[in-house]
């Protein structure tokens, strides 16, 4: 699917960066990083994207294909590198690269085994060696537990938790609640297991990720608390060696959040199907828009359509 057709109306910039994640693109480059990175993504045509297994809403794998919003998202950035003037006459395709845990996969994008990855939430320790790309989403840290738990630190004492190991959540949780232990799971998959054939009775970690997986794993547990332990921005990470793929990055996604706050019929459904009113998400088209609407007023010049 190609949703970057033309530029979103009013859209002049996004060179005005205000995330301080956006704030680490290494510029001046050596030769020979520039020509590892133009060979990684402009010469064999290939975006390596991370994933790491079914991790709604973001990432669905159905055999040796992968959709998602982060595919949403990864779609645009193709387009993006597709109609960049770095492109050549190939045609830039994404290539998916499994991962066998979160830190395997942001490793791979230190290395350079990878070039990007999308759906990492935010945090402050990843920001000091990662290159995070405009928002298209936001996080919070809560649970699916059985009635009786109310996500409360109190709640939580004496409980066993699940979490996908190295995640943000499970690093929020370890700070916030003293006196509850850990099951740590390489992948959103086995802790998704874990629940559905009850050896793990509560689960932490993403709102999005929980709520999209509700139904199909624990529908008699509640989403709790009622405010998260911490919220962050989701977006995409990047790596360095790779010429221009940040500022690639964030003008594909800033097109693909002002076609959707602009009423783009393609865009909104492509992004509808994972997170709004009709996914397990459930989402408002107002309350997508204005997140969107935010994340563009505060990094870029854009003007709604009227």
């Amino acid at each position: 699917m190609r949703l970057i057709k033309r530029a979103a109306t009013g859209l002049l910039a996004l060179s005005s960066i205000a995330l301080v994640a956006c704030q680490n693109e290494t510029t001046g480059a050596s030769d020979s990083s520039q020509s590892s990175a133009a060979k990684s993504v402009y010469d064999t045509g290939k975006l390596r994207a991370v994933v790491l297994g079914d991790s709604l809403p973001m990432v669905k794998k159905d055999g040796d294909d992968y959709d998602g919003l982060s595919f949403v998202v990864l779609e645009a950035i193709r387009d993006q590198i597709n109609v960049s003037p770095k492109k050549e006459d190939k045609e830039v395709s994404i290539e998916p690269v499994a991962a066998s845990s979160a830190r395997d996969g942001l490793d791979m994008i230190r290395s350079g085994a990878a070039d990007i990855a999308c759906g990492v939430a935010f945090t402050w320790q990843r920001q000091r060696t990662l290159t995070y790309t405009l928002p298209f989403s936001v996080g919070g840290v809560r649970l699916l537990a059985p009635d009786g738990v109310d996500g409360t630190p109190d709640s939580l004492n004496g409980k066993t938790i699940g979490v996908v190991k190295d995640s943000m959540a499970a690093g929020v949780l370890a700070e916030s609640v003293d006196d509850a232990k850990f099951q740590f799971f390489d992948t959103p998959d086995q802790a998704l297991a874990a629940v559905k054939d009850g050896s793990v009775e509560i689960l932490g970690g993403d709102s999005l990720w929980l709520r999209a997986n509700k139904a199909a794993t624990a529908p008699a547990s509640s989403l709790v608390p009622d405010r998260p332990y911490a919220r962050s921005g989701v977006g995409c990470v990047v790596a360095d060696t790779t010429p221009q793929l940040l500022n690639i990055s964030n003008l594909g996604i800033g097109r693909l959040l002002a076609g959707y706050v602009n009423d783009d019929d393609g865009v909104r459904s492509a992004i509808n199907n994972w997170i709004g009113t009709d996914s397990s998400v459930g989402l408002k088209d107002d309350q997508i828009s204005a997140f969107f609407t935010i994340v563009l007023s505060t990094t870029a010049q854009f003007s709604p359509q009227s």
